[in-house]
């Protein structure tokens, strides 16, 4: 497997990494082109090489982008706040690209290397964000420990495409509060009772 500069050292460039996603949409992972890309994002295909080795680099990257910028920052103040606000992200996350995951999901079963970058790069950054809400909250001593962060991590994205995509209803704002208050607090509050 070809080796391949860390996501961190590459270039960033939210024009291409806008056109990428486009692409994507459009025509899914199988029929994008370098080609279509770089004319949609007025960029030489030479310049996109010299960054990203290929298609699966490229589209890991972009999707990477995509997810640091639906993230919270800094806290609000309350975990009950914090939480409501990275649901909030993962909403519009699954709103706007529910799609395009769905055709990455599928595109990660053929190409084995699209499915490690993803994993390893984009994936994460959702419990990242799940991790450093949970952080936050015991700095302030809110109950938030959980017996499994990652399981914690991967209710939200669970819960929002289920009734997005299965049921086809909307991640209105009543919703996402609901999760919050019926099932992400619950869980949290469940766990630290039995510390």
């Amino acid at each position: 497997m070809t080796q391949t500069a860390p996501a961190t050292e590459r270039r960033r460039d939210p024009q291409l990494f806008a056109a990428v996603l486009e692409v994507l949409r459009e025509v899914g992972y199988d029929r994008m082109t370098m080609d279509a890309v770089a004319t949609r994002a007025r960029v030489s295909k030479a310049t996109i090489y010299r960054h990203w080795p290929g298609k699966p680099e490229l589209v890991a990257d972009a999707m990477r982008h995509r997810q640091i910028g639906l993230a919270i920052a800094q806290t609000t103040g309350s975990l009950r706040t914090d939480l409501i606000e990275m649901v909030r992200g993962a909403a519009r996350m699954c709103t706007e690209d529910g799609l395009l995951l769905q055709a990455l999901a599928f595109a990660m079963q053929t190409v084995p290397e699209l499915a490690e970058l993803v994993r390893q790069q984009v994936f994460p950054l959702a419990r990242r964000q799940s991790e450093l809400v949970l952080g936050w909250a015991a700095e302030r001593g809110e109950p938030a420990t959980v017996p499994d962060r990652e399981l914690f991590a991967d209710l939200v994205p669970a819960v929002l495409m289920t009734r997005l995509l299965t049921k086809g209803e909307e991640l209105d704002d009543a919703y996402l509060v609901q999760v919050v208050d019926d099932i992400l607090l619950p869980v949290l509050h469940k766990a630290s009772q039995n510390e």
